[in-house]
């Protein structure tokens, strides 16, 4: 999957490249990988979907699907784990100049943990602002900051701080997008494939 995709950025980027516009109309596709941090040996991957739309009145809203997994080594067996993510999110650009727009909002999700026989589940809340800037012609980014709360069904609850940065290559109506997520004990990077319609 990451050879795929690495080829698919290199193809694309010998393409006329035209000027970067910020919108939030899209589908998206491509590869994530989270870190659980140093004590941990759990650093599952996979694939993202996403989908974007942008209404008139500043309002906007996305949905993604993240399915990660990975192989854990335990003395003389292997243990396969399995993370699903599905999160939907709502927000408002409240402030807009020729090359930047501020806005805040708000998202739900829920995460199910499949580890053979044991299910973990749990839904979690977000609350966030985020500047969107225009570097050139051809590169834009983000920056967002927040608060969420993972609420697991039958384990403790956790809650703090999370950012969330990224730079976005447009070539015409197509981009490569390379973000960086920190939350409580995770760390994400994600390589995608957006198309702005």
């Amino acid at each position: 999957m990451k050879k795929v995709l690495c080829m698919m950025m290199l193809s694309i980027s010998g393409l006329n490249v035209q000027a970067a516009d910020l919108s939030k109309k899209f589908i998206e596709f491509g590869y994530v990988q989270s870190d659980f941090g140093d004590k941990s040996k759990v650093e599952p991957d996979g694939i993202k979907l996403g989908f974007g739309y942008e209404f008139e009145n500043g309002l906007y809203t996305s949905f993604s699907v993240k399915r990660q997994g990975d192989t854990i080594e335990s003395g003389p067996r292997q243990l396969d784990i399995d993370i699903d993510e599905n999160y939907f999110e709502l927000g408002y650009i409240a402030y807009e100049t020729s090359d930047g727009r501020f806005s805040f909002g708000g998202g739900l999700g829920e995460m199910d943990w499949h580890l053979k026989h044991y299910t973990l589940e749990g839904d979690f809340y977000r609350f966030f602002t985020e500047y969107e800037h225009r570097f050139n012609e051809y590169f834009s980014g983000y920056a967002r900051l927040g608060y969420e709360y993972f609420d697991p069904k039958g384990a403790k609850n956790n809650e703090g701080a999370w950012a969330e940065l990224s730079v976005q290559a447009h070539m015409g109506e197509s981009s490569i997008v390379l973000s960086y997520f920190d939350s409580q004990g995770v760390d994400q990077l994600g390589l995608t494939y957006r198309y702005a319609f």
